[in-house]
């Protein structure tokens, strides 16, 4: 069955389905209450993940099944697993599917007791070179900021074959902190209350962001490769420590751990002897090399603190510049040597999924006006125009690295950077210092977390046109609505869309007219 047809008609199948079905058994003691997922895909495998409740032993059996029909008469997969109460009665499975199915939709449930599951759907990558793929990429949920409406969307989005998510899945603020001031009112308050350090901590917080049932629904229906960025630990992280850490929250290596543990329990994600190389590649045919990197958490060294370049309330800009474009690592040796091995001219296009703008972002002119809205600092006014780094989290607080990265990604035919973190919209032409074109970065909105919109109001579009008027290999950008991006890949081109809905802080809203650009096989945007 083609993919398409195949996720077009489980559209009105779980269109009828509840998120919470189980069998009609009189043991109702154990439970499947968050769901189902799967992720990781290979040409061979994908792991299977579901989570038990209720009132279990403290080892409990599971069986699994994959199933070439919905009826699940013709098992193609299956075997039997362990929940432990160590690892929060998790299960995961590494699933081989036989290669007749290669690349084509699967169903799969699990079984505890008398209790089944709600059916997922997931497939393997394709081996050949498929006409076209379709991958969405996402980031930035903030639970407590508004409702998941844009996962809904993707879940049923028919055309979408795989989601990558470029992290903050998650938030580690307590109930009174970031983006949480209508929580209440929406009934999105989170657990635990206070900001999360232990792995009890981590692990409750994940199990409030899968209450969520437009969230359910986009494991349940999408295999998903994900990576962290740093709310998954807690703000700014860097290899040894993080802006949101203080000394008296303990050891930031033991919450680091706490963090990375429960990351790889409840996301889908294929376990790893060292957890926290979280690097990895997938290929489907010669189309696609897509490589998830890392550029949060092993190997980045310290952000720049340009309060530190501050004398009198006035930015040393020369002592700045200087300083900023000394070598400093943001992926890490082994990391970088990684992609130099995995580059390659043998697939059209390199999609390289991780989590930070890479092309420079200046902040514009208009932000020394008086006359623009929204809370603007001295230091702003300072930055604007000045071609100089306003966000040192971000690639343009690592020129160095920067650069090197260009040069090995100019062994691939044809690049296409993703980026999450920003909470904003961006489609870049991406330049080296010697003005060689490298590729294309395109940026994804946030899920819910707020904008320039939620910011600057109704000047919103002025600082969005500002930025591309001041920023030259800016192409567009939008900080108005929250949703995700799509990129339906063939050999010669990609339709990159992106997807938004017009609200997220009620369950009532309007999906939005997509804006659609077409990048074409190694050239950069007009």
């Amino acid at each position: 069955m083609n993919r398409r047809v195949f996720f077009k008609s489980l559209f009105f199948l779980f269109a009828s389905l509840s998120l919470k079905f189980f069998s009609q058994s009189k043991n109702k003691s154990i439970y499947f209450s968050h769901g189902v997922a799967s992720g990781d895909p290979t040409n061979t495998h994908v792991i299977l993940w579901t989570k038990l409740s209720g009132d279990l032993a403290t080892q409990q059996e599971v069986v699994w099944e994959v199933s070439s029909d919905r009826s699940f008469n013709n098992i193609i997969s299956q075997g039997e697993s362990i929940a432990y109460s160590e690892n929060d009665y998790i299960v995961k499975v590494d699933a081989n599917i036989p290669l007749e199915f290669n690349g084509k939709g699967v169903y799969y449930r699990f079984k505890a007791n008398d209790q089944i599951s709600v059916m997922g759907t997931t497939l393997t990558l394709p081996t050949n070179n498929p006409e076209n793929f379709n991958i969405a990429f996402c980031s930035c949920s903030n639970y407590p900021a508004g409702y998941f409406n844009a996962y809904k969307e993707m879940a049923n989005d028919k055309s979408i074959d795989l989601v990558l998510h470029l992290g903050d899945y998650l938030y580690e603020y307590s109930r009174k902190g970031y983006a949480s001031s209508e929580a209440k009112e929406m009934g999105r308050l989170v657990d635990p209350p206070h900001e999360i350090i232990t792995l009890d901590d981590y692990r409750r917080r994940y199990a409030t962001y899968r209450s969520d049932q437009d969230l359910q629904l986009l494991h349940q229906l999408k295999p998903m490769i994900s990576v962290w960025d740093d709310h998954e630990i807690t703000n700014d992280t860097w290899k040894e420590g993080a802006q949101n850490h203080s000394d008296n929250e303990g050891s930031f290596e033991d919450r680091r751990n706490n963090a990375v543990k429960a990351y790889y329990e409840w996301m889908p994600i294929r376990d790893k002897k060292e957890r926290d190389k979280i690097w990895r590649s997938f290929s489907v045919g010669n189309l696609i090399n897509l490589m998830m990197l890392d550029t949060r958490l092993y190997g980045r060294e310290k952000q720049l603190e340009i309060s530190d370049y501050i004398n009198d309330n006035k930015l040393d800009k020369e002592k700045y510049a200087e300083d900023l474009n000394k070598p400093r690592d943001l992926l890490g040796k082994e990391q970088f040597n990684w992609v130099k091995r995995n580059v390659s001219k043998k697939y059209r296009w390199s999609v390289i999924g991780q989590q930070l703008l890479i092309g420079p972002k200046y902040l514009p002119n208009i932000f020394k006006s008086d006359k623009l809205s929204g809370s603007r600092s001295y230091l702003s006014k300072q930055l604007a125009g000045e071609k100089l780094a306003t966000n040192t989290d971000q690639w343009d607080g690592y020129p160095y690295e920067r650069e090197k990265l260009y040069k090995v990604l100019s062994n691939s035919q044809s690049n296409i950077i993703l980026a999450g973190d920003s909470h904003n919209s961006w489609l870049s032409n991406l330049y080296d210092k010697k003005d060689k074109f490298i590729g294309i970065e395109v940026g994804a909105p946030a899920i819910s977390s707020p904008s320039f919109g939620d910011s600057f109001g109704e000047s919103t579009q002025i600082v969005e046109e500002a930025f591309v008027k001041d920023n030259r290999d800016l192409v567009w950008t939008n900080g108005r609505y929250k949703g995700y991006v799509s990129m339906d890949i063939h050999s010669e081109y990609i339709n990159v869309s992106f997807k938004y809905v017009s609200s997220v802080k009620t369950k009532d809203y309007n999906v939005l007219k997509p804006y659609t650009f077409r990048v074409e096989h190694n050239k950069p945007l007009i």
